[in-house]
């Protein structure tokens, strides 16, 4: 049995099985339980993981001492697939697909979507729990928009663990693309924006605080007032995919049917993903 955070290059796959290799040998795995990199088989979106090397969190505007600007976790390693270093994105194989369709349905529209988040360590979750609990503290404005009715701070950044830490859950925002390239590797041909602009969104991302809200709160499906059109056509992509949308998070989208799948047997986030085993298909 591989161990949770265990790496593995994938060398086939059957039915609901995998065939991997791995430090541990070579054997077979459900991939139901398996994360899955997605700059691998998605590398037309655009990847951006902000926490693994200056992170963007604020609240009500304001900076997160001892986390904003911050490198969080590694998150950007050697790509043999693609011979570039790249962005770590892992997601729960199910979920990977309904991102991917999300993609498509937004490529169709001369847009992309742009991932700055997917997995997320259990301890960079909690060092932002902690800090943004004593920021509060310390400061009634940044208190007020985290806590004020019917909003909590576990809304904003999950007080125990975060569907980021189970794989089924991503941060994303939206990009116009003006160009792309079509590349290749191992003899398959895939296409990457090269030139693009980001939509203004109602924040920018990662702002903790009610002024992110998607919704007029917690169950409620009435849009925020703040959601625009880019923010309102990104939540229509992930949907349209089988997705859900976090109400406190105009960026944020669960794949609850991923973890259904898996039983609730999915990630806890003990562990850092520094290593991609990817090759060229071939």
């Amino acid at each position: 049995m591989l161990p949770a955070g265990a790496s593995f290059t994938i060398l086939g796959e059957k039915g609901n099985w995998w065939k991997v290799s791995s430090g541990y040998g070579t054997g077979w795995v459900e991939h139901r339980f398996c994360m899955i990199n997605l700059p691998d088989v998605v590398p037309s979106i655009v990847y951006d993981a902000t926490n693994a090397y200056a992170s963007r969190y604020t609240s009500s505007g304001k900076d997160i001492p001892g986390i904003t600007g911050q490198a969080l976790y590694q998150g950007k390693v050697y790509n043999s697939r693609f011979d570039e270093e790249q962005f770590l994105m892992p997601v729960l194989y199910a979920t990977a697909k309904k991102i991917c369709a999300a993609q498509q349905k937004a490529l169709s529209q001369g847009n992309s979507l742009k991932l700055y988040e997917a997995y997320r360590p259990y301890a960079t979750q909690q060092a932002v729990v902690k800090a943004l609990t004593a920021l509060a503290e310390r400061d009634p404005e940044v208190k007020a928009g985290i806590t004020t009715k019917p909003w909590s701070m576990t809304y904003f950044i999950n007080t125990g663990y975060s569907n980021h830490q189970k794989g089924f859950a991503v941060d994303v925002s939206l990009v116009k693309i003006s160009r792309t390239e079509t590349r290749t590797t191992g003899g398959h041909t895939y296409l990457v924006p090269v030139d693009y602009q980001e939509y203004e969104m109602p924040t920018p991302i990662h702002e903790l605080s009610m002024a992110a809200a998607s919704t007029t709160g917690p169950g409620e499906t009435t849009l925020a007032s703040t959601m625009n059109d880019p923010a309102i056509a990104l939540r229509d992509y992930f949907r349209k995919a089988g997705m859900t949308p976090l109400e406190s998070e105009w960026w944020h989208f669960n794949d609850y049917a991923a973890r259904t799948l898996a039983g609730g047997r999915t990630s806890t986030g003990g562990f850092e993903v520094t290593r991609c085993r990817s090759a060229a298909p071939g």
